[in-house]
């Protein structure tokens, strides 16, 4: 990438230094969770089921678009190797303002629900049916936080890529330039700015503790 875009990523739209973190392998297929299907109908059981799904799905349909914003990413760390880089950034540019903006709109609705389901687990007088829909909640508002914070960058990239002048002077094809060369490695990659794969990663495993959590309530408490 041009070095005052990442080096302005790196250390001034973030405000902090990048770290390095671990880079992890794409999915092979995407992961489908369990839906929560109550028998048993109480108001427990019953919100449970509401709540939960109400804030998993979108939250899947989040990752669905990180996917697509992790290749974005992706196509910005090598556009500047393209002598087209120009009409490259400007295409870009759309598609993570575009990604961005649906990223935002779920937010506040995923919080509610989860916020809900924190709730309701004073709907049981069963101490341990209530620490566990509270686990559940907790575990998807972990989730909840890794994917506000990855989507607000995505939304500060998006922000900053409408202020730059892309168009300011030429940049040498490749990037052989002295300031791009004592730029580390890690400054480079944009993904690795925003902490993109480990928050992805982050974001899998307290979705997948919180449907294993809601799974069981479910087959253990709401079933006959």
């Amino acid at each position: 990438m041009r070095p005052a875009l990442t080096a302005a990523l790196a250390f001034g739209l973030l405000g902090v230094a990048p770290s390095p973190v671990p880079t992890a392998s794409p999915t092979a297929a995407p992961r489908e969770l369990k839906s929560i299907v109550t028998v048993i109908s109480s108001p427990y059981c019953n919100a449970l089921a509401e709540h939960f799904n109400a804030a998993l799905r979108p939250m899947l349909a989040n990752d669905r678009v990180f996917d697509a914003v992790g290749v974005q990413m992706d196509a910005m760390n090598d556009m500047f190797d393209h002598p087209d880089y120009v009409n490259r950034f400007l295409d870009l540019r759309v598609k993570l303002t575009k990604e961005s903006d649906v990223l935002i709109a779920s937010l506040r609705p995923i919080g509610a629900q989860v916020e809900q389901l924190n709730k309701s687990a004073s709907l049981t007088t069963d101490p341990a049916a209530a620490a566990q829909m509270r686990d559940a909640a907790q575990k998807l508002n972990d989730a909840y936080q890794h994917q506000f914070q990855l989507a607000t960058d995505v939304t500060s990239l998006a922000q900053f890529m409408m202020q730059y002048n892309i168009e300011r002077g030429g940049h040498p094809l490749s990037g052989w330039t002295p300031q791009l060369q004592a730029m580390p490695e890690d400054s480079k990659d944009v993904k690795i700015v925003v902490h993109y794969n480990k928050q992805r990663d982050a974001i899998s495993t307290s979705e997948d503790s919180a449907t294993d959590i809601a799974y069981e309530i479910a087959s253990t408490r709401c079933t006959k």
